[in-house]
């Protein structure tokens, strides 16, 4: 029995998020099942996060065991030969027994992309978030994004119904650049709560349109007081991209 990590890209209009769902087409049951056929047996993948429906991926991180031993382009080979369109695995490395997608890593990045433009390229349709209005300050909420930085409660800043215990995320690096027409936010941490990083873009978008001052944005860390109803939307999923899994040691 080995233990593989892979790399996987995926359109997330295409499923109904990673995780498994009853009668409903997933990231992972696809991985799952193309695994399983070259593997002679249920083969469980592990995923490094749990995207929703909508979100794409261009580096999900995924582990799994095979009884035997397969050189990693084979394996790539194999497995992208069983799986549906829409889903590739990118790259695939032998890793530790004890090495786990999810367990295992220290840090994930999201990147969120935003066309702010009156007419859009029709191929980007479904894979950025299209913002029509030309209103938009988007120095001011690059400001406020940088209010975020660091260790802080966001339990303001995700799906009230999440269900999360533990809503305290450390955010690393968080960036909004403006190469106009096109807006990107950067944004690493150790961990991301349900609907976190949309939630955080419609707060910058307030920001942005002059509907709270940069600093103001600090209000919705005040864990005395649920200030949600008082922040912006959630921003579309369409837009969102799980960009990057690091880890401590080297796995490509």
């Amino acid at each position: 029995m080995t233990r593989y990590a892979a790399e996987i890209s995926y359109d997330g209009g295409k499923f109904f998020g990673w995780q498994i769902q009853p009668e409903l087409p997933t990231v992972q049951q696809a991985v799952e099942e193309a695994l399983s056929k070259i593997n002679g047996r249920r083969t469980p993948a592990a995923g490094a996060g749990r995207t929703d429906a909508g979100v794409h991926a261009r580096g999900q991180v995924c582990s799994f065991d095979m009884e035997r031993e397969w050189e990693p382009r084979r394996l790539l080979l194999a497995a992208n030969a069983h799986l549906p369109e829409g889903v590739s695995l990118m790259r695939a490395a032998a890793v530790p027994e004890n090495f786990h997608a999810r367990f295992s890593a220290k840090e994930r990045e999201y990147r969120y992309f935003i066309w702010n433009a009156s007419a859009i390229y029709p191929y980007m349709k479904g894979k950025v978030c299209w913002l029509k209005a030309r209103k938009y300050d988007w120095r001011a909420a690059a400001a406020a994004a940088k209010e975020l930085l660091g260790r802080h409660d966001f339990r303001n800043f995700c799906r009230p119904e999440g269900g999360e215990q533990n809503t305290v995320r450390t955010i690393s690096e968080i960036r909004l650049i403006d190469r106009e027409p096109l807006v990107i936010l950067k944004i690493k941490g150790d961990g991301f709560l349900h609907n976190m990083v949309r939630v955080i873009l419609g707060n910058l978008e307030m920001a942005a349109l002059g509907r709270i001052k940069p600093e103001e944005i600090k209000k919705l860390l005040d864990i005395d007081k649920s200030a949600r109803a008082d922040g912006g939307r959630t921003f579309p999923a369409c837009g969102l991209y799980l960009w990057k899994i690091s880890y401590d040691e080297k796995i490509w």
